[in-house]
């Protein structure tokens, strides 16, 4: 892995991946800097907008894995933003904010997806087919079947979507020697993931140049069964798993799925195309959703996380909220909430890394953050938990979120205060 990151630094300005194209320059690489202009100065220092700072504090070079101390086997100076200011390069306002001087709010309101009028359900699926079959402007994927092999590197244009799967994919596969990841399985995943959707969020809004586009949420209490899984949606499927010819998402093709989750892989494609696989209900361990009971259940649980902070711990609301403490009810499942409903869509969206592949993904998460958003609501007074080793590499409180730029640090999204452009409606 070493030889790998080694050879990322080296590499000429083809390098593109989930990195900012303006810092994959020699220049940048080679000095360790990205500090791009805004209108004619280094992260708009001339127009107040921000500074090029020293964010590496490290003093340990023997990292295994460069997603460790993100982002700084890269870069150790970076754009850091003031006031409502945020971007790479300081040119955009952060979530909640709008217009040149970043000083008009913006709120929009994420509906239930069945709630959606029918001008909104259908720009939605229209801004999903756009975002998976335009390629991406600013973003390549990096792949690679050998990472010990420079010749096997390979950066390759991506739709939106795409690149959306690969970040995922990136953060969920497992770091080297632990068999964690930087997004689950402790206290970063529900902040992790309430980062990933205000990402797609804005890079939607940027790509059509509309800024109403918001992400849906789907309630999953209200049946027991999936509602959003026919043709009127994200297409019923059949007895194989195929999703329907009638619906656009049987056209959709998973990518970074073929490497089971070798860290010698990344995103390689298999030579025949596969296809979003759904078989709702299908596995009898997992064969309902989550209930309304469940979710009160949920926020009710007064602690944020607890030691050992991993998917073992009880009385936690994280891992309660990801569905690791499965209660122990009538219904003897395995697995409980967030877990729970990916399991029960039984396809593609059991595959943690590759998940994103199903557009389900995102109606789910958004509804997961509604729960993260009600839970903090009732305990205002909880914190993110102190850097422990117990806590995973990636996710401690102030470890930046493995792949964002700009740099933004896991306890940052604890701060109750914090207005990030959006709120729920209820249904």
């Amino acid at each position: 892995m070493l030889q790998f990151v080694m050879l990322l630094l080296l590499l000429p300005n083809s390098l593109d991946a989930h990195f900012p194209k303006p810092c994959t320059t020699d220049e940048a690489l080679n000095t360790k800097t990205c500090c791009p202009e805004w209108e004619g100065s280094p992260c708009g220092v001339r127009a107040g907008r921000g500074e090029c700072d020293s964010y590496y504090k490290s003093q340990t070079t023997d990292y295994i894995d460069y997603r460790e101390q993100w982002p700084f086997h890269f870069y150790h100076s970076l754009c850091r933003c003031h006031g409502n200011f945020d971007g790479f390069d300081c040119g955009l306002c952060k979530h909640g904010f709008k217009g040149h001087h970043c000083n008009i709010t913006h709120t929009t309101e994420r509906k239930e997806i069945h709630s959606l009028t029918e001008e909104e359900k259908t720009k939605f699926f229209k801004y999903l087919e756009y975002s998976k079959t335009n390629i991406s402007s600013k973003y390549s994927i990096l792949t690679s079947n050998d990472t010990s092999i420079n010749s096997t590197l390979k950066f390759i244009n991506a739709s939106l979507y795409d690149v959306y799967i690969w970040m995922h994919y990136y953060a969920a596969k497992p770091l080297k020697g632990t068999g964690r990841n930087v997004a689950h399985e402790g206290p970063a995943f529900p902040f992790w993931h309430r980062m990933f959707l205000l990402f797609f969020e804005r890079e939607v809004r940027e790509m059509t140049s509309d800024d109403s586009f918001f992400i849906p949420y789907w309630n999953w209490t209200k049946t027991d069964h999936c509602d959003i899984c026919n043709n009127d949606y994200f297409g019923e499927s059949n007895a194989t798993g195929l999703i329907s010819p009638q619906s656009q998402f049987s056209k959709w093709k998973p990518i970074c799925d073929k490497d089971n989750n070798s860290l010698g892989i990344i995103c390689i494609q298999d030579l025949e195309e596969s296809s979003i696989l759904r078989n709702p209900g299908g596995d009898p361990t997992c064969n309902t959703l989550p209930t309304s009971g469940d979710v009160q259940k949920t926020i009710e649980v007064l602690n944020y996380d607890v030691r050992e902070y991993n998917k073992s711990v009880k009385h936690s609301f994280r891992n309660t909220l990801e569905g690791y403490d499965v209660p122990q009810d009538f219904r003897q499942l395995n697995s409980a909430m967030h877990n729970l409903v990916h399991n029960y869509l039984n396809g593609t969206m059991c595959d943690v890394p590759t998940a994103v592949n199903d557009p389900i993904f995102m109606v789910h998460h958004s509804f997961v953050d509604k729960i993260l958003e009600e839970w903090m609501d009732a305990h205002p007074d909880a914190t993110y938990p102190e850097n422990s080793d117990a806590i995973p590499e990636g996710q401690k409180a102030d470890d930046f979120m493995v792949p964002f730029f700009p740099l933004v640090k896991n306890k940052y999204f604890m701060n109750h205060s914090i207005v990030f452009g959006y709120r729920y409606a209820d249904d």
